[in-house]
């Protein structure tokens, strides 16, 4: 039987539990050990290296990093240069290092692609460096961004933290369009295969727009969805108006399926004004909001200031680190409604006709028992951002 390898990560976790229920509860080593399928002796081991470990990339099962790089000499030139384009916000390829190597040595621009791609990649992943996919696209310096939003949370944190405020009444809207088919632009295919072909369905550029609402205590408003389609259509006034989730949701159209004027005051009237009912009158209302122009017309101001709610924009290119939807909840909301796509594919596709599409009724399931299983400390954790914390 192979002997099993454990991750850094998991060797600091069982040293923290045998740390702390040591000193708690007078556990046994050797109990601890047990608990979580290792032996004392490894435990004892992994305290003797505990500072090795914690420098340690996460993933790494091993403290021995093998065979030294053939290019070691290389290493300050070529991970400093990526270090500092990272820093300032610029995008980094192993082909881009590979270059950068080339610029530096002759020997290396001696050697075949092949083996100076490899012995990058190489060099890279042993300084913790790895392929990520980016989540940002922005033209300014991300630090710019993050100091205007630090001051910006400097004048908002002494209001959210005054003892008459409750966070219930902490508000943030924001919207979030979700395409009808969420095929993977990847796809598991045999290695050499020179074509990848990925069949579509037939609506695989219709979107529609989900408005998510959410309070500092982990509330969850009720969503909204706007499809395509005219506001007194037949879409919006039969399909929808019949609608099994219309108790869960608000349901709109619009041309283009976008949020616009007509429908925040849908939003405000469906799930705003229901959501203020609830609390006792007298606490101050707050709602942060981004800068997209149905946010801040005249009449809105005007709706907010008629229903006591103080309206708040967050500063524009900041979103990114200072909107809780955006921080926290975009990412696991649509990765959930993706896997219900995905089981829902399933069962569906056949392979001698067309893929199908999805309906409106399917799109509302999907958003509603998504939004009911998303946990509260999902949203309590999406007010915070590395050390962009909204309150005090």
């Amino acid at each position: 039987m192979p002997r099993a390898t454990i991750t850094v990560q998991r060797k600091l976790t069982i040293l923290r539990d045998a740390d702390e229920r040591q000193l708690n509860n007078k556990e046994s080593l050797k109990s601890i050990a047990r608990s979580h399928g290792v032996q004392a002796v490894q435990i004892r081991n992994w305290r003797k290296q505990r500072d090795v470990l914690s420098l340690t990339r996460p993933r790494a099962r091993s403290l021995h990093k093998g065979k030294p790089s053939t290019i070691k000499y290389l290493e300050d030139a070529v991970i400093g240069h990526a270090f500092e384009m990272r820093q300032i916000g610029v995008g980094i390829t192993y082909n881009h290092l590979v270059i950068k190597a080339c610029q530096l040595d002759e020997g290396f621009r001696a050697k075949t692609y092949e083996v100076q791609y490899q012995l990058i990649r190489r060099l890279s992943n042993s300084n913790c460096l790895v392929n990520r996919r980016r989540t940002h696209v922005s033209q300014e310096h991300p630090q710019e961004a993050i100091d205007r939003a630090e001051e910006w949370l400097s004048e908002i944190r002494p209001i959210l933290s005054a003892p008459n405020v409750l966070k219930g009444y902490i508000i943030n809207m924001d919207q979030t369009p979700l395409p009808f088919s969420l095929a993977s632009s990847t796809t598991l295919e045999l290695e050499g295969e020179k074509t990848v072909t990925v069949r579509q369905t037939g609506n695989s550029k219709t979107r529609c727009t989900v408005s998510l609402t959410i309070t500092a205590d982990g509330g969850k408003l009720k969503p909204m969805i706007i499809f395509k389609g005219q506001r007194g259509g037949t879409i919006a006034t039969r399909e929808l108006a019949a609608s099994q989730y219309r108790d869960n949701m608000v349901l709109s159209c619009q041309s283009n399926a976008w949020q616009d004027e007509e429908n925040m005051n849908d939003w405000v009237d469906g799930v705003l004004v229901p959501h203020l009912q609830q609390y006792a009158a007298g606490s101050p209302v707050y709602l942060f909001l981004d800068q997209f122009a149905a946010h801040d017309t005249a009449s809105f101001r005007t709706r907010m200031d008629s229903l006591g709610v103080t309206l708040k924009l967050i500063p524009g290119k900041c979103t990114w680190v200072l909107q809780p939807i955006d921080v926290g909840i975009g990412k696991p909301f649509k990765d959930r409604v993706r896997q219900k796509w995905f089981r829902w594919m399933i069962n569906h596709a056949e392979a001698d006709v067309d893929l199908p599409n999805a309906s409106r009724d399917e799109i509302q399931q999907w958003v509603n028992d998504t939004w009911q299983e998303l946990p509260e400390d999902i949203v309590r954790n999406s007010w915070k951002k590395s050390n962009l914390s909204w309150f005090v």
